[in-house]
C-alpha cells in the first residue's frame, strides 16, 4: 500500500489494524493526524517529520522506528512497542503514553512539555537536551535514563528510581520528586532550588555544595548524607531522616527542622539562624561553632550533643533534652518560660 493510500485510510477515519504487516515502509513526513492504528506493525518504519498529532495508537510496534522530527501533539499511545526508536527533536507535546516500552529510545532534544508518561519502560532511554516542562513521568521503568541537560521544570517524577540516572546539566525548578530514590548517588552541586522531595530516598547521597533553597524535603530519608555546604536556606525538613548525615557549614537558615531525625549528624559550622528545630531528635549530634541566633529548639532532644562554640543568642531552648550534652553558653539564650510549661502541661492537673 502506498503512502497516499495510508492517509487516505486515515482521512477517512478508517482503523489501520493488524491484517498487513507495514514493516520498513517510508512514511516520513506523512500526515496522519488524527489516525487510529491498533496493532498495526510498524518495526523499523520511516515516520520522519510525519505529523501524528491527536492520532490514537493501540498495541502498535515501533520498535527501531524512525520518528526524528515527527508530531505527536496530544497524541495518546497505550501498550506500544517503541525500543530504540529514534524521537529526537520530535514535538511531543501534551503526548499521553501509558503501559508502552521505550527502552533505548532516542528523545534528545524532543518537546514533552505536559507529556504524561505512565507506567513505560524507559530504561537507558534518553532525554538529553529536552523540555520536560510541566511534564509527569508515573511509575516508570527509569535504570540508566538520560536526562542530561533536560529542562524539567515544573515537571513530576513519580516513583522514580533514578539512582543510575545521568543528571548532569539537568534544570530542576519546582520540580516535583514523589517516593524517587536517590540512594548513593554523587550529587555534588546539584541544583534543586524550589523542588519538591516527597518521602524520597537520598540515603547515603554526596549533596555536597548543592542548592537546596526553598526545598520542601518532608519526610526524606538521608541518613548518612552529605550535605557540606549546601545552600538550604528556608528547607522544609520536616520529620526528615538525617542520622548521621553531614550538615557541616552548611546554610539552613530559617530552615523548617521540627520533628528531624539528626541522631549522631555533623552540623558543625552550620548556619540554623531563626531555624525551626521544634522537637529535633539530635543525640549525640556535633553542632561545634554553629549559628542558632533566634533558632527555635523547643523540645529537642539534645542528649549527648556536642554544642561547644554555638552561638545561641536569643535561642529558644525550652523543655530541651540535654542529658550529657555540651552546652558551655547559654548566657545569651531565652530565659525559661514558666508559663508555657505551665501551659503545656494543663491536662496532668487535672489527671
Amino acid at each position: 500500500m502506498s503512502r497516499a493510500e495510508i492517509e487516505a485510510l486515515v482521512r477517512d477515519g478508517e482503523v489501520i489494524g493488524a491484517d498487513r504487516a507495514w514493516t520498513g515502509i517510508d512514511l516520513s513526513g506523512a500526515d496522519l493526524s488524527g489516525g487510529i492504528f491498533d496493532g498495526a506493525g510498524l518495526v523499523g518504519c520511516d515516520l520522519s517529520g510525519a505529523d501524528l498529532r491527536e492520532a490514537l495508537l493501540h498495541g502498535v510496534r515501533l520498535d527501531d522506528a524512525k520518528l526524528a522530527g515527527a508530531t505527536l501533539a496530544k497524541a495518546s499511545f497505550h501498550g506500544c512497542a517503541m525500543s530504540r526508536a529514534d524521537l529526537s527533536e520530535a514535538d511531543c507535546t501534551g503526548w499521553n503514553i501509558t503501559g508502552s516500552g521505550l527502552r533505548g529510545a532516542d528523545l534528545a532534544r524532543a518537546k514533552l512539555s505536559e507529556a504524561n508518561i505512565v507506567q513505560c519502560r524507559l530504561t537507558r532511554a534518553s532525554f538529553a537536551g529536552a523540555s520536560l516542562l510541566r511534564a509527569t513521568i508515573v511509575q516508570c521503568r527509569t535504570d540508566g535514563i538520560d536526562l542530561s541537560g533536560a529542562d524539567c521544570t515544573e515537571a513530576a517524577l513519580v516513583e522514580a528510581d533514578l539512582t543510575r540516572a545521568v543528571l548532569q546539566g539537568t534544570r530542576f525548578l519546582r520540580t516535583n520528586f514523589v517516593k524517587a530514590t536517590f540512594a548513593g548517588m554523587d550529587l555534588r552541586g546539584f541544583v534543586a532550588a524550589l523542588c519538591h522531595f516527597n518521602d524520597c530516598d537520598m540515603t547515603g547521597c554526596n549533596l555536597s555544595g548543592a542548592d537546596l533553597t526553598q526545598a520542601v524535603m518532608a519526610k526524606v530519608k538521608a541518613a548518612g548524607a552529605v550535605f557540606e555546604g549546601a545552600r538550604m536556606a528556608r528547607a522544609v525538613l520536616l520529620d526528615a531522616v538525617l542520622a548521621k548525615a553531614v550538615l557541616r557549614r552548611a546554610d539552613l537558615t530559617n530552615a523548617i527542622l521540627q520533628g528531624a531525625d539528626l541522631a549522631e549528624a555533623d552540623a558543625a559550622g552550620a548556619t540554623l539562624v531563626q531555624a525551626v528545630c521544634v522537637g529535633m531528635t539530635a543525640p549525640r549530634a556535633r553542632f561545634n561553632d554553629c549559628d542558632m541566633t533566634t533558632a527555635d529548639l523547643s523540645h529537642a532532644v539534645l542528649d549527648g550533643a556536642d554544642l561547644t562554640g554555638a552561638t545561641l543568642s536569643r535561642a529558644n531552648l525550652h523543655a530541651i533534652r540535654d542529658a550529657g550534652a555540651r552546652i558551655p553558653d547559654r548566657r545569651h539564650a531565652l530565659p525559661p518560660d514558666h508559663d508555657r510549661t505551665e501551659a503545656e502541661q494543663w491536662q496532668q492537673r487535672f489527671a
